[in-house]
């Protein structure tokens, strides 16, 4: 009976360390490989070499904001010449949803937590129903791995400081710091670049 009760508790154990473990046991990168929604991120990932970066074991986890095929398809097409043809460009625009750090939704309240992406651009979010990264709601919360969180969303993300956003009021501008929006327009693209090459 003893040995018995001893194999239970061997398998009880073996339940309790190793099956979560093994649920995790994914990366991010391996996450975002295997999603088919998720295919044209990763393709930018792995060329402009921020896959390696996110694979390697590093002393902190990642929070990735990943686009989904429908976010690529739905920019526009001076986006896909200008930025994404660009591998300089392209990794910054990349970087623009990265964190360093693993932010879970429940990390967020209300009131807007500033945080900064890899790529050193503030981001807004906050929690109501939805995440929200600023203007953009995300889709899919709280996909862990076990060097992270990823949260989808359906656009490729325009941040830059809110004095910078000829759509915005002076008071506009005061009240919120940093514009968080789908990158939409080609005017938006032509922002983009031009404060993408003033960091270069």
């Amino acid at each position: 009976m003893k040995n018995i009760t001893n194999v239970n508790f061997k398998f009880l154990l073996f339940l309790v360390i190793l099956i979560p473990f093994n649920l995790n046991s994914k990366t991010v990168v391996d996450l975002i490989k295997t999603n088919p929604d998720l295919s044209l991120f990763y393709t930018h990932l792995k060329e402009t070499g921020l896959e390696e970066v996110l694979e390697k074991k590093l002393p902190w986890k990642w929070t990735v904001f990943a686009p989904t095929n429908k976010a690529f398809k739905s920019i526009p097409q001076t986006a896909k010449d200008k930025i994404l043809s660009d591998k300089s460009f392209s990794k910054s625009l990349m970087m623009d949803h990265l964190l360093t750090g693993q932010k879970i939704s429940s990390d967020f309240g209300e009131d807007a937590t500033t945080v900064v992406t890899v790529s050193n651009k503030p981001l807004q979010l906050f929690k109501k129903d939805s995440l929200f990264v600023k203007d953009m709601v995300v889709v899919k919360e709280n996909i862990n791995a076990n060097n992270g969180v990823i949260h989808h969303i359906n656009c490729l993300m325009f941040v830059q400081p809110s004095e910078d956003d000829f759509r915005l009021t002076e008071s506009q501008q005061k009240k919120f710091p940093i514009t968080s929006c789908c990158m939409r327009t080609d005017t938006e693209v032509t922002e983009w670049i031009k404060s993408a090459k003033e960091k270069f």
